[in-house]
């Protein structure tokens, strides 16, 4: 057992201090690990290294345990939200094909580029991602798990390739008259297409089932648990928390069907909402709006959550602020005065619907970057510019990789293993305001704040650090040794 503290704060970055009923609201704090969370615990330390519990990849071993009245988890029994599992579609070799003749002409654009210098950084991505495309690679957990990693490390390779080698060989390397089709198509979706973002235009739900997603959510895992049913002719407002370092199991719940979300809660039409600055880059935005990611204006969300009956939006409240404070075994949440999904969820009429994801701030670990540092300093300076906070993050290296073998150290930016379990609560209706006042805005936000603390005192015993160790372990015993974690 290691010792450390965990806690759920909220931060407050106007400059007034103040506490409610939620927890503990953080001003501007030096160091904000001392007032998130009072109370220690004692919690299971985690291996990170992917050992999850014996079985298929998607199952959840904890919940084939029966709750016993005499655990301190007996009284939850009827609260703690149900495991969804996902039906998902079986990769097949067309999939692969289109996978590696993609993957052939990217490298081909590298090459291109780079010239025989990329030839070595071929081979070495070549040797990561071959696993992921082999089909013997699921009859053993070794190959499963190299598989995921090689999907892990082409998700990688595709950021880079679409910020940095699509559009300069497009641009300088292609024939003129490619060149020029690339040039206009930038001006017709910056002059003519810009608002797409914000409609759900150009939605593709085949994307979102395709079988590699699969793979990446088995990668952590990502899991979904359901408190309710949904009733598919309302609208709702999932509000989920925390941001961690990028949002993967936002990702991966809401823009995916790898964690089951469709067979949840069918007849929804759900958007995850991200930066607008994303739909800026040449064919990524594509991919995006593919896979129902839409961008997070005001105008976006007024759309989205009035278009038909079941229309939705999923909404990573925190944003680049709370990117800042993403720490293994906290959760601080950038939520005290963010009541602006609130006001849309009133002006629309659509249900608040709290989501929290244990284990979303686990996967990476963060440098120091306290209030008034200097890299603190640049982060928001960076915030203040773009919209985008650059948290200074790393995860782990690759057991056999090339970081540990010249360096050898366990950081690297991979990823680490550790379990999400995102948490769906119960909704919260809202009636439809014109224009809510700032009295209704402010009561439906402490309903919210409720809501969500009750979410994460249910299911925080059951998920917060007990998630590596694996089903043949007894859940109760490990349980019975944490401490109650303490709001002032």
């Amino acid at each position: 057992m290691a010792e450390r503290a965990t806690g759920l704060g909220l931060v407050n970055r106007r400059g007034v201090a103040a506490k409610e009923k939620f927890g503990t609201i953080v001003e501007d704090a030096p160091n904000v690990n001392h007032v998130s969370g009072s109370g220690a615990g004692s919690t299971p330390t985690s291996s990170g290294d992917g050992s999850v519990a014996n079985g298929e990849p998607g199952t959840f071993g904890y919940k084939i345990q029966e709750f016993d009245s005499a655990s301190s988890l007996g009284s939850l029994a009827d609260k703690v939200a149900e495991f969804v599992t996902p039906e998902r579609t079986p990769e097949k070799t067309p999939h692969r094909a289109v996978g590696l003749l993609f993957w052939a002409c990217t490298a081909e654009l590298w090459r291109r580029l780079l010239g025989w210098y990329f030839l070595p950084f071929g081979l070495y991505f070549a040797s990561l991602v071959h696993p992921a495309f082999s089909p013997s690679a699921h009859r053993t957990m070794r190959g499963q798990h190299a598989s995921q990693v090689g999907l892990v490390v082409m998700i990688y390779a595709f950021l880079l390739s679409a910020l940095l080698v699509y559009p300069n060989y497009f641009l300088f390397c292609a024939h003129p008259w490619v060149r020029a089709g690339f040039i206009g198509y930038i001006t017709w979706y910056v002059f003519v297409d810009y608002a797409t973002p914000e409609s759900g235009g150009r939605f593709l739900p085949w994307t979102r089932r395709l079988p590699f997603w699969n793979k990446l959510a088995d990668y952590f895992p990502v899991r979904l648990h359901k408190s309710c049913d949904l009733d598919p002719a309302g609208n709702y407002l999932f509000g989920y928390h925390p941001h961690g370092i990028i949002g993967v199991g936002a990702l991966i719940t809401f823009a995916t069907n790898a964690t089951g979300f469709e067979q949840a809660f069918p007849g929804l039409d759900l958007r995850l909402l991200t930066l607008a600055i994303n739909f800026m880059f040449p064919f990524t935005r594509e991919v995006l709006m593919a896979l129902g990611i839409n961008s997070v204006t005001r105008a976006s969300v007024q759309k989205n959550l009035t278009r038909a009956p079941g229309a939705s939006v999923a909404i990573v409240v925190g944003g680049a602020a709370e990117a800042l404070d993403a720490r293994p075994g906290w959760a601080v949440l950038t939520l005290a005065r963010r009541k602006g999904f609130v006001k849309m969820a009133l002006k629309t009429g659509a249900s608040l619907v709290p989501v929290f994801a244990f284990g979303e701030n686990d996967i990476f670990e963060q440098m120091d970057n306290p209030e008034g540092s200097p890299l603190r300093r640049f982060q928001l300076w960076m915030k203040q510019l773009i919209g985008v906070t650059p948290p200074a993050f790393y995860g782990r290296s690759l057991s056999g990789g090339v970081l540990r073998r010249m360096f050898r150290s366990g950081k690297g930016p991979m990823p680490k293993r550790e379990s999400i379990e995102v948490v769906v609560g119960h909704p919260i209706p809202c009636p439809k305001i014109a224009e809510p006042t700032l009295r209704q805005i402010d009561e439906y936000h402490a309903l919210y704040l409720s809501s969500l603390k009750e979410l994460y005192d249910t299911h925080r015993r059951l998920f917060h650090k007990l998630k590596r160790a694996g089903s043949h372990d007894d859940l109760h015993a490990r349980v019975s040794k944490m401490k109650e974690i303490k709001f002032s």
